[in-house]
C-alpha cells in the first residue's frame, strides 16, 4: 500500500485561495469616451471609443441632444461593443434627425458593431460607412 503525503500550502505554493472579491466597475467615463467635433457650420462629427452599452448609452444620448446642424456624422470606428441600448439611441437621433430635416450617418468597422445594425435592420434606415471621409462627403452633400 502507498503512504499518501498530506497536502500543505506554503507560500513557495502561491497565494492561498480566498473567496473572489469582485473589482469594481469602471466608470461610465472610462468605458465610453465622447468627442464633439465641429467639422464646419453644417456638420457635427461625434466620435464615440470604448463600448456602447446599457451602462453607457445614456452618455451618446445626451450627446446627440440639444440643437444639432444640417448633418451629423456619428463615428463609431473606435467602438469595440454596441450593445441594443446603443442602437436604440442611435435610431431615435436619427428618427428625429429625419423629423427635423437633418441628415445623418453612422462610421462602423468593427464586427460586433456592424453585426448588431445588420441584425436589427438599423443599415436600411441609417446609411452607415466604413470610413469617416466617405461618411462626411455623403451626409454633407446630402
Amino acid at each position: 500500500m502507498t503512504e499518501r503525503i498530506p497536502f500543505t500550502r506554503s507560500n513557495r505554493d502561491g497565494p492561498a485561495l480566498h473567496p473572489a472579491v469582485p473589482l469594481p466597475r469602471p466608470s461610465a467615463e472610462n468605458l465610453l469616451r465622447i468627442q464633439r467635433i465641429r467639422w464646419n457650420d453644417d456638420l457635427l462629427v461625434i466620435a464615440a471609443a470604448g463600448e456602447i452599452d446599457l451602462a453607457t448609452a445614456g452618455r451618446l444620448e445626451q450627446a446627440l441632444r440639444g440643437r444639432l446642424p444640417a448633418a451629423t456624422v456619428l463615428d463609431l470606428s473606435e467602438v469595440g461593443f454596441l450593445g441594443v441600448a446603443g442602437l436604440r439611441v442611435i435610431e431615435s437621433a436619427a428618427v428625429r434627425a429625419r423629423a427635423e430635416r437633418r441628415t445623418t450617418g453612422v462610421v462602423a468597422d468593427a464586427r460586433p458593431v456592424l453585426r448588431l445594425l445588420h441584425l436589427f435592420g438599423s443599415e436600411t434606415q441609417i446609411p452607415v460607412y466604413r470610413r469617416l471621409d466617405h461618411a462626411i462627403l455623403e451626409v454633407s452633400n446630402q
